[in-house]
């Protein structure tokens, strides 16, 4: 008995718990220090648990999507050259580049600057990593101990928190990152979402916004502070404060000498760069302004994109603005007399014909002041420079320039509906050939003319040519009237210029008219490109849209205006030129539409007070502005300029119009009385005549006829019986202006005021003098060479 229980009490001593704890056999308080099983059990157990943990972190941490600011690249927009930028399109200034586009001091000095053992880490620093949980744990962190790779996760995927959730992700990302990328790949990324000032995000922007330069191109130096601000890029402006930097500076000189990048000969060379002062927020000034704002339209347009994709979308947008026509232009405009009465806007968009491109255009003095494009958005009554598309409607309907039309006041059939028209002043000029009524711009023929054919085919006319269709009511009543034209309807007193348009699409039509019938789309975009590739080009073949033949005969007879009409004053351009001045009703606007085959383009004057439409009134001299005044003489100025040093060309010749049943046209004049056969003469083996523009007036009261004869006066009565404003080109007393003796629509555009004669008004070179009290060749009377309207 006693042997057995000595037993069990020995079996009970040998005993021991899994962990020995507290320690059997030991006695006092030393039982209960662990022993070394313990602390290697201990160990390993952590050890394990924290590769486990690891383990399930990193698989369970998946890389996220960029975030949006990160990967947001400023939009740049060009001249048509590609180079000269105008503008740009960020929420914040960023660019990105590839390694290959980054300077070698630039990626040394990075390197030096925040993380030496950059090439040698696995995307970690489990020191700096350590030192930042203690400092998030104690809320004393003050950032820093980050390597490369970890700081482009944090700008790149997460965000500037400061929490150890944040930290803990950022590690086992740049794990990951540094298992996907290679180091050239991270160090780009890197360098292409660091912050550095001046709303600079990459080293691309801040390159150019501190050096004027790319990032390819910095220097040692130059470099060195780049890396230098890293840290605190907010601290100072380096070239206000260039001493809140100078320690950081010497610091990275002294890391790249220790780390081999550059030799201690080079470094003792180094001295801060120059850097450019701050630009001024003025970019978006003069004319950039309206650029920069009707190219973000038409591109978001192309491309289906919102304006935070334009912002954000790194695009590099090459546009159709020719630098030099842009400055040509803003020159011709500021040429205009000074004093200007309030409101008065200033329209001129340059167009080529061959593309559609728009070359060049002026919205107003400033963008920054008045943001509304007078170009692009402002609307003015047509006047006569309406007159050419009834023209194109009666060439496809069979009409001819020989054929003959009332030119005196006169009451016309219009559907049954009796309507009186009147020239300007009453003029009377007897039965004309549609080639006269289109030199001088006689109301009464062209009303007759757009009866005959219809206004519905002027209108399709003018729509196929160019012109936003008519506004509904639904636009009228919100105002948003930027894509439509105002009144353009199927009344027949539409050829007189009651559609108010808008000057860029009054250029269009005419760039339909200088392509001889083929209609492209007016654009502002040459081509969009986004790393490299390019996602939009323009189509410029356009659609023909009419004959040839016909496009051929208004070319013709709008030459006629040049040669020896209301638009004589354009001569002075030296080269072969058609167009069309337009004045309307009240004096509200004044209009010079006008092309050669390289360029179209299209000046306008009107005015407006409170958003209404209002008369320019006496200005520059003048007691009224017509169409054959100031606009032409913008127009000169500007193609001069803009066709300086290129080719003279040549319009087409004329060919055969297409043989149609022509309308009965209810309002003919009287045949001619046939002349006496001539034995001598067969006229049978004629063609059928066409009255050229150089016959000279036979008396000084045809004289008056011709005497600035483009011109309506208020209280026309429409087509439909309605009161209309219609056209009022030109002028009509020796001041260049006169009034309707009847308060009838007037008008015709005629010469004098332009400086040149015309056919019954005139030498047909231009700048004849006219003695019948028009304004005649300009100052001093008439001259043989075409000169500004007299006064």
């Amino acid at each position: 008995m006693a042997k057995a229980e000595k037993a069990a009490v020995t079996k009970g001593r040998k005993t021991k718990n899994l962990l020995n704890y507290p320690r059997a056999g030991v006695s006092g308080w030393t039982r209960f220090l662990p022993s070394l099983r313990i602390l290697v059990v201990g160990g390993l157990s952590v050890i394990i648990l924290g590769c486990i943990a690891f383990a399930i972190g990193y698989a369970t941490t998946e890389v996220p999507e960029p975030n949006l600011e990160a990967t947001g690249q400023t939009s740049t927009i060009y001249y048509a050259d590609g180079k000269t930028p105008i503008g740009h399109y960020k929420i914040e200034d960023r660019k990105s580049v590839d390694i290959g586009e980054i300077s070698e001091p630039m990626q040394k000095a990075a390197i030096a600057a925040e993380d030496t053992s950059f090439y040698e880490n696995r995307g970690i620093s489990l020191k700096g990593l350590s030192r930042a949980v203690v400092g998030v744990a104690t809320n004393q962190y003050a950032g820093g101990g980050s390597t490369i790779t970890q700081q482009y996760v944090k700008n790149f995927y997460l965000t500037n928190e400061h929490s150890l959730d944040r930290k803990v992700k950022e590690m086992f990302i740049a794990l990951k990152i540094d298992q996907q990328q290679s180091k050239d790949e991270i160090l780009a990324n890197y360098l292409n979402t660091i912050y550095l000032g001046r709303r600079s995000y990459g080293v691309e922007v801040a390159s150019q916004n501190y050096f004027g330069k790319s990032a390819k191109d910095l220097d040692l130096s130059e470099s060195a502070l780049l890396a230098a601000m890293i840290q605190r890029p907010g601290a100072a402006d380096p070239a206000e404060d260039p001493g809140a930097y100078e320690d950081r500076f010497k610091y990275v000189i002294k890391s790249m000498v220790d780390e081999g990048f550059i030799t201690q000969q080079q470094a003792d060379q180094v001295q801060m760069p120059e850097v450019k002062p701050p630009s001024k927020e003025d970019s978006l000034s003069g004319q950039k302004g309206y650029m920069w704002e009707y190219v973000r339209k038409e591109a978001m347009a192309k491309l289906g994109i919102d304006e935070s994709q334009l912002d954000r979308g790194g695009y590099n947008i090459v546009t159709t603005f020719d630098d030099k026509r842009m400055k040509d232009a803003e020159a011709a405009i500021k040429e205009l007399p000074k004093n200007q009465p309030k409101g008065l806007q200033a329209g001129l968009v340059s167009i080529d014909p061959k593309t559609g491109g728009i070359e060049a255009f002026y919205g107003g003095k400033n963008y920054l002041d008045q943001a509304f494009n007078a170009s692009t958005q402002g609307h003015a009554q047509a006047g006569s420079t309406f007159k050419p598309f009834a023209l194109v409607a009666g060439f496809e309907n069979g009409v001819r320039l020989s054929d003959r039309y009332p030119g005196s006041p006169t009451t016309l059939n219009n559907d049954g509906t009796p309507w009186q028209v009147s020239n300007f002043g009453g003029s009377s000029y007897g039965p004309v050939t549609l080639l006269k009524a289109t030199q001088s711009s006689i109301n009464t023929a062209y009303a007759a003319l757009n009866v005959q054919v219809g206004p519905d085919k002027t209108v399709d006319v003018a729509q196929r040519a160019g012109l936003s269709p008519n506004c509904t009511k639904e636009q009228m009543a919100s105002g948003d009237t930027g894509e439509c034209t105002i009144d353009l309807t199927p009344n027949a007193a539409n050829v007189l210029g009651t559609p108010s348009v808008k000057v860029v699409d009054m250029a269009t039509a005419y760039s339909t008219f200088a392509s001889n019938g083929i209609r492209r789309e007016t654009h502002s975009i040459e081509s969009i490109s986004k790393d490299g590739e390019e996602v939009y080009k323009a189509d410029t073949k356009g659609k023909r849209v009419f004959d040839k033949a016909v496009a051929a005969e208004t070319t013709y007879a709008l030459r006629q205006v040049v040669n020896g009409g209301s638009g004589s004053y354009a001569q002075a351009l030296g080269r072969p030129a058609a167009g069309k001045t337009g004045t309307s009703t009240s004096n509200k606007s004044a209009w010079f539409s006008g092309y050669t085959p390289q360029l179209a383009t299209s000046v306008v004057l009107y005015r407006e007070v409170d958003g209404k439409s209002v008369p320019i009134g006496a200005y520059g001299g003048r007691s009224e502005v017509t169409g054959g005044s100031f606009p032409i003489q913008v127009w000169t100025a500007y193609m001069k300029d803009a066709l300086k040093g290129e080719k003279v060309e040549q319009f087409p010749e004329r060919g055969q119009l297409p043989e149609v049943k022509k309308p009965v046209n209810t309002n003919a004049p009287p045949a001619p009385k046939p002349k006496p056969k001539d034995d001598n003469d067969d006229d049978s083996r004629k063609k059928a005549p066409v009255e050229e523009p150089t016959k000279k007036p036979e008396d000084n009261k045809d004289k008056d006829k011709e005497k600035d004869a483009d011109k309506t006066a208020d209280g026309t009565d429409s087509a439909d019986g309605k009161e209309n404003e219609g056209s009022k080109d030109a002028t009509g007393s020796n001041d260049g202006t006169g009034d309707s003796k009847d308060g009838n629509d007037t008008g015709s555009d005629k010469g004098n005021d332009g400086g040149g004669g015309s056919t019954g008004g005139g030498s047909s070179t231009g700048g004849g003098s006219s003695k019948g009290g028009g304004s005649g060749g300009g100052p001093g009377g008439g001259t043989n060479a075409p000169v500004a309207p007299g006064g």
